[in-house]
């Protein structure tokens, strides 16, 4: 495994769900006029992006490579967790910033959203680091 790949991959992948949050408006129909909601957009998914990749992100690949368990499996399955980590302190935060709280539907929400995110960045770092499927099982 090259370490500029995956350098490349650290790089690449949180751009892939703030390009879904920047696209997503302009497909689901209808004539979407929030042409200002860009700037907030990546005012605010740009550094929670790469912020939670580098804190989170960082540790689950350092800590999968030294058991020789760094494959896309993992990667993906440690990112549906460490998504759902990450957007529910973002969510919680967010709403103790505005002086509210999550409703439990709510927080359910943001959970399956946090892992359809983690899976948004950790399938794409996977693939731009060219991980191997799952681990070749040991030779007798």
């Amino acid at each position: 495994m090259k370490i500029e790949k995956i350098t490349l991959a650290f790089v690449l992948s949180p751009l892939f769900p703030v390009a879904y949050m920047l696209i997503m408006p302009y497909l689901s129909g209808g004539a979407y006029q929030g042409r200002y909601d860009v700037l907030l957009v990546l005012l605010f998914s740009l550094p929670t992006s790469y912020i939670s990749c580098l804190l989170l992100g960082l540790p689950l690949v350092r800590a999968l490579r030294k058991r020789s368990a760094l494959t896309l499996v993992n990667v993906v399955g440690g990112g549906v967790v460490l998504g759902m980590i990450a957007y529910y302190l973002f969510s919680w935060g967010f709403a103790a910033f505005l002086g509210s709280s999550i409703e439990l539907t709510a927080q359910a929400e943001v959970l399956v959203w946090g892992a359809i995110l983690g899976v948004m960045v950790a399938l794409p770092f996977g693939l731009i680091a060219g991980l191997p499927l799952h681990r070749p099982s040991p030779q007798s």
